[in-house]
């Protein structure tokens, strides 16, 4: 378990390395740059532009900015916001903690709502299997921000007395922060939810057919204890690669969830730094999703090698 640990993270900081140098280099190949969004239509003189590129350091070299900039990470600087000469860490740091809250109501909405419908399917076949896929393939079919603007419509034209647009702090409101964000993580958990369910559905069906659980059944154990101690601890590794893997999705989806839930997240602080070229807002976003993601799958593989015997440690 050790040398996975240590080889899984050493593969984590060689992925961090990469996507911050790519994030670097991409955000600056884009036409124009922050001095030229931040003049927008004034007629600034060329001498003007190129003081405010030097006095941003835009003028040095792009590996020499590179360097910089990642030293500076390194020791728990992400720099200052173009915009609101702010520190980042200090402006995305309250975006993140709603994010993480986002994601992991709607990883455990998925985890459930997978879980329960795979199982379903797998264990009462019939009629039960064909609704579950036809759902599943319904919900597959449409993206989770036309879930999520339909939810919108929806709530506002039925329910005009649930502030849906209307985000909670948590230290203000727990229970109305967590209502307040149910709707908008059930959007961004319903096609997750979706691949959970076919996998776990998968697996099951798989599972059934070994010859141990044939065996246990021909021990007369009783059904509760097949279920749990034989299929599902079996079935366990596919469900845990395919949930970390999907975590990608849900930061990936929160992005345009956000934007139309009105939610205070790293989503939307990305949207609006991507709008006016903030680079080192933009940097630091990206480092920090990716981190989470790369951190969540490095756990995942760890639960992966500790459920499935068979995997080497």
């Amino acid at each position: 378990m050790k040398r996975v640990i240590v080889m899984r993270s050493m593969w984590m900081g060689a992925i961090l390395l990469g996507v911050s140098f790519v994030a670097f280099v991409l955000m600056r190949a884009l036409p124009g740059d922050f001095v030229l969004a931040a003049a927008g239509a004034q007629m600034l003189q060329p001498d003007v532009l190129d003081a405010m590129r030097r006095e941003l350091g835009l003028d040095r070299p792009l590996i020499e900015q590179y360097l910089s900039w990642l030293s500076e990470v390194l020791h728990g600087d992400f720099g200052t916001s173009f915009v609101t000469r702010q520190p980042v860490l200090h402006e995305l740091w309250p975006r993140f903690l709603v994010t993480v809250e986002l994601t992991f109501i709607a990883a455990a909405i998925a985890l459930v709502m997978g879980v329960g419908t795979g199982l379903a399917s797998a264990r009462f076949r019939g009629a039960a299997d064909w609704i579950v896929r036809l759902y599943n393939g319904f919900i597959l079919a449409v993206p989770n921000f036309v879930v999520g603007t339909l939810i919108v419509l929806l709530v506002g034209l039925y329910f005009p007395e649930l502030a849906v647009l209307s985000y909670v702090p948590f230290r203000d409101d727990p229970l109305g922060n967590v209502f307040g964000l149910f709707l908008p993580a059930f959007a961004l958990a319903l096609a997750i939810s979706v691949t959970i369910s076919e996998n776990t559905r998968a697996a099951v069906l798989e599972v059934s057919n070994q010859d141990f659980v044939m065996v246990a059944r021909a021990k007369g154990l009783l059904p509760r204890t097949i279920l749990w101690n034989y299929l599902m601890r079996n079935a366990l590794t596919p469900i845990i690669t395919v949930t970390g893997l999907q975590v990608a999705t849900l930061l990936g989806g929160s992005i345009l969830v956000e934007t139309i839930f009105a939610i205070p997240g790293m989503g939307q602080y990305l949207f609006d730094s991507i709008t006016s070229r903030d680079y080192p807002a933009i940097q630091a976003i990206v480092l920090v999703a990716a981190t989470c993601v790369v951190f969540v799958n490095t756990l995942a593989d760890i639960a992966y090698v500790h459920a499935d015997a068979r995997v080497e440690a």
